[in-house]
């Protein structure tokens, strides 16, 4: 047998070796479901800051994304034995209400936290409130807008994007002018810590009361309480004893979700 045969046939023999094997079927791979990307969607965001501040809350909203803001006036009414801890030191308050989109809410919270320093107590406080409905037009200028998450905090972090379970609700009461100090102090009574008070009226409402079976004064405070979701029952069912639609108060009470929080004393969320 010539050299050149035996070359050929070591090279062939592996082939007649593999040729006799069966081939193992084939794992099909594992794919990794696609992460969900946050629906972009449009929030409300609430500030209740000192005098001077509502300013500078705005603009920091404004560097972080696209967002339509207004403000106007409040003023808090808790005790003074709270009002240092939970931010309501100055009586005078300014209230802002930001529409800004989701995907931004926790680098603006960072950056109105360290920016009007809230972690320090009596300087106020910001939350988010989920939307169930809003303008197509406004929702896709503010989804469409330029977004900055580049934004320098350079500090430990304040608000944690995290999934985590609803622990606050924001109770409105809207109640005869003559009856707000009453609400106040039952809901102070029932857990609230603090309340900040909106002069309102009511608007062509006469319709309404006829279905409901009620008079609405035309003058008005709008309650807003704060609180800790345990406590929201106790804070609406005293309001209503006291100045519900039953009473001369007339009271209209609901609540509405809270989704994240910077301020009133909320250290638990300050660590790295």
């Amino acid at each position: 047998m010539s050299d050149t045969d035996k070359m050929a046939r070591a090279v062939d023999a592996p082939k007649a070796e593999n040729s006799g094997q069966k081939s193992e079927p084939r794992q099909p791979s594992k794919r990794q479901p696609p992460k969900k990307e946050e629906k972009k969607r449009v929030k409300l965001l609430v500030g209740i800051v000192n005098k001077g501040d509502e300013d500078k809350l705005t603009a920091i909203v404004k560097e972080c994304a696209t967002a339509l803001s207004f403000s106007g006036i409040g003023y808090g009414t808790a005790r003074s034995s709270y009002r240092s801890y939970f931010g309501f030191s100055e009586v005078d308050k300014r209230v802002t209400m930001s529409l800004i989109p989701s995907t931004a809410e926790h680098t603006i919270l960072n950056a109105i936290a360290h920016g009007l320093k809230l972690y320090l107590a009596g300087r106020g406080i910001a939350f988010t409130i989920p939307l169930s409905g809003i303008s197509s037009i406004i929702s896709e200028g503010i989804l469409s807008g330029d977004e900055r998450a580049d934004v320098q905090i350079n500090k430990a972090p304040i608000s944690k994007k995290k999934e985590k379970n609803r622990m606050h609700e924001l109770v409105i009461a809207v109640v005869n002018r003559k009856y707000t100090d009453a609400a106040v102090e039952a809901a102070r009574i029932a857990g609230a810590t603090g309340a900040t008070v909106f002069h309102t009226k009511s608007s062509n409402n006469q319709k309404a009361a006829q279905a409901i079976g009620t008079t609405i004064e035309q003058e008005t405070d709008s309650i807003f309480l704060l609180t800790n979701l345990e406590y929201k029952n106790k804070i609406m069912e005293a309001v209503r004893d006291v100045a519900g639609l039953k009473t001369e108060g007339g009271a209209v009470i609901f609540s509405v979700p809270v989704d994240d929080l910077v301020g009133s004393g909320r250290f638990e969320d300050y660590a790295v």
